[in-house]
């Protein structure tokens, strides 16, 4: 079995243990080129963007395992050097949900802003050409330092809907429920052995040990009825807007 996880540190926890135990094949991505993985076949499973998810769930499986917060999620995220969103808004090349999410956003805002698409996904590179950027996983956490917030997705959504909002959604073309039983198995792991995985976490990405505490508990990675009317809500709101 070839599991897809993305190549961020909000995979780490769920898949820590199935990784340090070599249990299955992982494949690491970001969420966009994760489609063409699970197109190709060259991976079994993996969690994939929820816009992706929604426009294709006529022939995809999906399950349990997800990527998502109730409230801010600190990893999706717009930046500026000045705390304001300007006029232009830099996407990072990386995602698909969040630029569709961003638009509701802005519109629900009533503010005109014009998404620019980036070949990049620094928000220092973004930020030489547009006014703020969205950065999404480690580029998003390692600008919280250098830059200022201007908006949060996740608290966005939340204060929008209040509702969770699900940013990825484990999926396969064909059964895979074994793939899912194993990366739940390592996420309940993973909980009972916060300590440890938060350690490991430090000295694999630099990060300080208390904001991975408060990153992996804002992080939401099984689909419960909350997670549920959040995902119906993002599709609800995305074919008002004509986004799907």
């Amino acid at each position: 079995m070839r599991i897809g996880k993305f190549g961020y540190v909000n995979n780490y926890l769920p898949y820590y243990h199935l990784e340090k135990e070599k249990l299955v094949e992982v494949v690491e991505s970001s969420p966009k080129d994760m489609i063409g993985l699970l197109e190709l076949s060259k991976i079994d499973y993996a969690p994939i963007p929820s816009f992706y998810y929604l426009k294709n769930s006529d022939r995809l499986k999906r399950y349990k395992f997800c990527v998502a917060s109730d409230g801010k999620v600190y990893s999706v995220i717009v930046v500026s050097r000045d705390g304001r969103l300007g006029e232009k808004i830099g996407i990072t090349s990386e995602t698909t949900t969040s630029l569709n999410l961003l638009k509701i956003i802005l519109s629900e805002k009533d503010l005109d802003c014009k998404l620019i698409p980036m070949r990049t996904n620094k928000a220092e590179e973004i930020l030489k050409m547009c006014d703020s950027a969205l950065v999404i996983g480690d580029s998003a956490i390692k600008s919280l330092n250098k830059f200022k917030v201007v908006m949060d997705l996740g608290e966005e959504w939340k204060d929008l809907t209040g509702y969770p909002m699900v940013f990825g959604i484990s999926s396969s073309l064909k059964d895979a429920e074994n793939c899912d039983r194993i990366v739940l198995r390592s996420l309940e792991w993973g909980l009972k052995n916060i300590d440890e995985v938060v350690k490991s976490a430090v000295l694999r990405f630099g990060l300080p040990e208390s904001f991975l505490r408060i990153y992996f508990e804002s992080l939401k990675h099984v689909m419960d009825s909350k997670c549920e009317r959040g995902l119906k809500a993002f599709k609800e709101i995305c074919l008002s807007y004509k986004l799907l």
